[in-house]
């Protein structure tokens, strides 16, 4: 792998989070698990790198960030991360890497026999979820070679800027984010699904939140979403809770829009219970694996039939949730007890 910037999922894993970001790291190991993703490539936290370094962007930054001296001011903050995107955005990726990404787009559409919309992800050998650009429904090479850099260029936007000024660190010195370019898939529904219960920490219940469409919703907190709690050892449906699911994000020709929910959908619930239970599986595999509780992101795709319509986007450990000791088969029985003479 010496020297490679772009990498099949199916080339990498959870080993090489530091290579090309954690959010692509857990797909590879994901794909080498057989679970159902989608297709898709990495590309490395040094492409950004040797770009940076090799079209001058990174002098033209550091000369513009001595030029203005402080940003204690947000408007000011604001203005320079324009500007700095700009400079990022206006560069050329280097050939030879920008021939690599081509012919991994490439392949893909060879695949499917047609010209594949992807994802274009920041991945951060950290995760921060949401700090940084994603780009949906994006089509042909040289949109996706466009987008890859405007998520180069994120590393640098009014947020990030304002914490490391924050913390007295050096803007110019923002770390580099790896990228995945990933297959769209084309939600009928979509969401997460923790594999403990994010508010009780029991373990032996899974929550799933959805709704329709794209998951950028649900993930964004955007919308009242429905809610499922799954009883992980019965592997049943035990609670359903209907959401107002007032709006929901679709793919159109190009991009993706936010649209009003039809009524008829926002009375309706987003999962049947069987999908809900294929979706909870997929998660105790996960959590097995990893050895820690999950949080998953997942899609529901109507041009396959079920289960082989159930996609996992993403996945990561659960965190800000305290795991509960599972209950004894006689505190189950008290409960149930006290639950009967109430």
């Amino acid at each position: 792998m010496q020297g490679q910037e772009v990498f099949w999922l199916d080339e990498i894993g959870r080993e090489h989070n530091d290579l090309v970001g954690k959010k692509c790291a857990n797909l590879g190991e994901l794909a080498r698990l057989r679970m159902p993703i989608p297709n898709g490539f990495a590309i490395s936290l040094k492409a950004e790198e040797r770009f940076l370094n090799v079209t001058g962007a990174l002098r033209e930054i550091q000369e513009l960030l001595t030029e203005v001296g402080e940003l204690k001011d947000i408007n000011l903050q604001a203005e320079v991360s324009a500007k700095i995107r700009h400079i990022v955005e206006s560069k050329e990726i280097p050939t030879d890497l920008c021939d690599a990404i081509r012919t991994h787009y490439e392949e893909l559409c060879h695949k499917r026999g047609r010209e594949v919309a992807v994802s274009v992800r920041s991945a951060g050998a950290k995760s921060h979820p949401g700090q940084y650009e994603t780009y949906l429904n994006v089509r042909g090479d040289q949109r996706v070679l466009e987008m890859v850099k405007k998520v180069w260029a994120s590393i640098f936007n009014a947020r990030t800027i304002a914490n490391l000024v924050r913390l007295g660190l050096p803007v110019a010195q923002s770390p580099a984010i790896g990228v995945g370019v990933v297959e769209m898939v084309y939600a009928r529904s979509a969401g997460v699904c923790f594999t403990i219960h994010p508010v009780t920490g029991d373990p032996l219940k899974a929550v799933i939140e959805a709704n329709w469409g794209l998951g950028e919703s649900v993930v964004s907190g955007k919308v009242n979403t429905d809610m499922y709690v799954v009883d992980k050892e019965r592997l049943k449906v035990i609670e359903r809770n209907l959401g107002g699911k007032n709006m929901q994000i679709v793919a159109k020709e190009e991009g993706v829009v936010e649209e009003e929910t039809p009524t008829e959908k926002q009375s309706a619930f987003v999962l049947n219970d069987d999908e809900a239970v294929e979706i909870v599986k997929l998660g105790k595999a996960l959590e097995l694996h990893f050895r820690e509780p999950q949080d998953i992101e997942w899609a529901i795709d109507d041009e396959h039939p079920f289960p082989n319509n159930v996609f996992l986007l993403q996945t990561r450990p659960v965190v800000g949730v305290k795991v509960q000791k599972p209950k004894t088969t006689e505190e189950k029985l008290l409960d149930d007890l006290v639950k009967y003479f109430r």
